[in-house]
């Protein structure tokens, strides 16, 4: 069955939520699906796991539904995403997974595209999955979810400084690791 909002606003209700929290529910999770899923994903968890995972934060977000301040539900939702993305690889480290043959679909129109689509995500998930744990996830939130350091701070409950240096260390992991993707053959990883 797919996750949707009437799902949440169901779930909402069954958890006993008023109905203005089940309007904030329905909101955030039509406002930030997307952005979970693809903040999950880069966080490494694999393509099998996300859609999972992705509704494990919004069930979390049922139950602390009445302690999250209003207009606050996005830092939670990505802080939460934050702690399912570090569970979920501490359970695959012992786990042997499948092939992660398919990245997921994009609407673009035509074959060629799809693919060079595929081949840059794919590229992006090799140099990111060799970033650093936490280096990574403030990369993520800042560069590909928009995130400024002060709101990436608060959501992972370390100091603006810690933040900031962080996101320069990523940066500078990811252009070293862009730059020497660039020299190998192919593009592929050495």
């Amino acid at each position: 069955m797919a996750f949707d909002s009437v799902l949440a606003d169901h779930l909402a209700s069954t958890f006993g939520a008023s109905a203005q929290d089940r309007v904030r529910l329905r909101d955030a999770f039509v406002q930030h699906y997307a952005g979970v899923w693809r903040f999950l994903r880069r966080l490494g968890v694999v393509a099998d796991r996300v859609d999972d995972a992705s509704q494990q934060v919004f069930l979390v977000a049922i139950e602390a539904l009445p302690r999250i301040v209003p207009g606050c539900e996005r830092a939670f939702l990505y802080g939460t995403a934050v702690r399912i993305a570090h569970g979920i690889r501490r359970r695959g480290e012992r786990e042997i997974t499948g092939l992660d043959v398919d990245l997921g679909s994009s609407p673009a129109p035509s074959p060629d595209e799809l693919t060079d689509q595929k081949r840059a995500r794919e590229m992006l998930d090799q140099v990111l999955e060799r970033v650093d744990l936490d280096a990574r996830a403030v990369f993520v939130l800042f560069e590909i979810e928009g995130f400024t350091v002060p709101e990436i701070a608060d959501l992972l409950k370390i100091p603006i400084g810690t933040a900031a240096s962080r996101l320069r260390r990523s940066r500078e992991q990811f252009q070293i690791l862009v730059g020497s993707l660039a020299r190998t053959p192919g593009g592929s990883r050495a």
